[in-house]
């Protein structure tokens, strides 16, 4: 597929996957996360207390790896921007961190979704403080030097040119911004011709995923330093398997078992932060 197909792609399974009322299990994050708390802090994810502020209208549609407001070291008054929002579980929490005098936007290119995320910000009494936008990552309507902080929660994996997500990160974010993404990686070069497999039909979160090198050359190339790895965790053969047909099975086609077992042990995901440099 081309650029403009996968987009089309992706757009239309995650917006059924809102139209069909959302699945309440995610595709990367291990079912344990929300009831074992040291298993949670050590892998980056979501704990009871932040799962309670959340309404359950955000919680169903939560399709991440990661829970980026746990480790961007958010303060109150900072301005925060978070690339590919879904239905708006890391924007409320976000807005919870930076209060009043901050200010959240989330961004997703899925109209869909931005329209369950202010639902579910209006929920959270939160309609004030964020702003949701429905834009294409690669191509931001927002100003530049905007935010202190980018964050991103399992969606740039998603993203057929990864350089231009990265680059309108660089461009929006003030000197001395930073980033905190939770993305999923491969640990090492892939057989070429699986990985053209998994392209093909751009499946879950693997069709557009690269090699841990790759992708880091990639953040450093947009001009991002100090990267910083935050947690990583190597996604378990059930979670492996979930991930794979995300948002789900009924909306996207479950690959080969043979390429699955390919890449089982893998496939990982990675908790990092990185910093735009100070422009002295």
């Amino acid at each position: 597929m081309n650029i403009e197909e996968i987009k089309q792609t992706v757009k239309g399974r995650y917006g059924k996957c809102v139209e069909a009322g959302g699945r309440k299990e995610p595709c990367c994050c291990p079912s344990e996360a929300p009831t074992d708390l040291s298993f949670a802090a050590e892998h980056g994810l979501y704990g009871r207390e932040e799962l309670s502020l959340v309404p359950e209208t955000a919680l169903t549609l939560s399709k991440g790896c990661g829970n980026p407001t746990g480790f961007a070291n958010l303060k109150s008054g900072e301005a925060v921007v978070d690339f590919g929002c879904g239905a708006g579980i890391d924007v409320i929490l976000a807005a919870r961190k930076v209060g009043s005098s901050g200010k959240v936007i989330g961004v997703d290119f899925t109209t869909q979704m931005i329209e369950r995320a202010k639902q579910a910000v209006a929920e959270a009494g939160l309609t004030d403080a964020v702003e949701l936008l429905v834009c294409d990552m690669e191509q931001l309507e927002l100003r530049d030097e905007l935010a202190d902080v980018v964050m991103s929660n399992c969606v740039i994996n998603l993203c057929p040119d990864k350089e231009a997500v990265y680059r309108e990160a660089f461009r929006i974010l003030k000197s001395g911004g930073r980033l905190a993404i939770s993305d999923i990686v491969y640990t090492e070069k892939i057989d070429p011709q699986v990985q053209e497999h998994f392209q093909s039909t751009w499946a879950g979160c693997v069709g557009g995923t690269l090699e841990r090198d790759k992708y880091f050359e990639i953040v450093q190339k947009a001009g991002f330093r100090q990267v910083d790895v935050v947690a990583i965790h190597p996604l378990l053969s059930n979670e492996l398997e979930a991930m794979v047909c995300c948002p789900g099975p009924e909306f996207t086609p479950p690959p080969a078992k043979e390429d699955i077992s390919v890449v089982q042990g893998k496939v990982i995901s990675i908790k990092f932060t990185a910093v735009k440099p100070l422009i002295s």
